[in-house]
């Protein structure tokens, strides 16, 4: 009997230790869901490195926490590429640390898979990857 109450004693000690910590508050939330923006967007081929965040592009993504993804994608023209816009309207998945996308719109984005990182506060989608001899290297950050 005096084992079980003081194993029930220890039990009861550590649960009150957890529920006294709470959570952190510098932990983003469990969740990756939520808005993004580029805040690293750089492209490198035969032409040399292009910043394209400074060159006027831009890429924004709602993902929201039923599966499904809204946003803009614009590439400003350069060389003999012209300016692209496309809808990133589709869907989204994760798998352990990789998040990709599905979207109708035929992008980079949906052939990348992004590696899901913590900044403390925020959730961080880095992608780098390589395609037809150019290789992309972006970071979304939630917001």
């Amino acid at each position: 009997m005096r084992q079980s109450v003081i194993r029930a004693s220890a039990v009861i000690a550590t649960v009150a230790a957890m529920a006294a910590c709470g959570s952190d508050s510098t932990a983003p939330a469990d969740s990756v869901a939520g808005s993004y923006a580029a805040t690293t967007f750089v492209t490198t081929g035969g032409s040399g490195q292009t910043n394209q965040l400074l060159a006027g592009s831009t890429l924004a993504m709602v993902l929201n926490s039923n599966g499904t993804t809204t946003g803009h994608l614009h590439l400003v023209a350069s060389g003999n590429n012209p300016a692209l816009d496309a809808d990133m309207a589709g869907t989204w998945l994760r798998t352990g640390t990789t998040v990709t996308f599905n979207q109708s719109a035929d992008t980079f984005v949906r052939d990348m898979s992004f590696t899901l990182s913590s900044t403390g506060t925020k959730w961080e989608l880095i992608g780098d990857q390589s395609f037809s001899g150019t290789r992309i290297q972006l970071t979304l950050t939630q917001s």
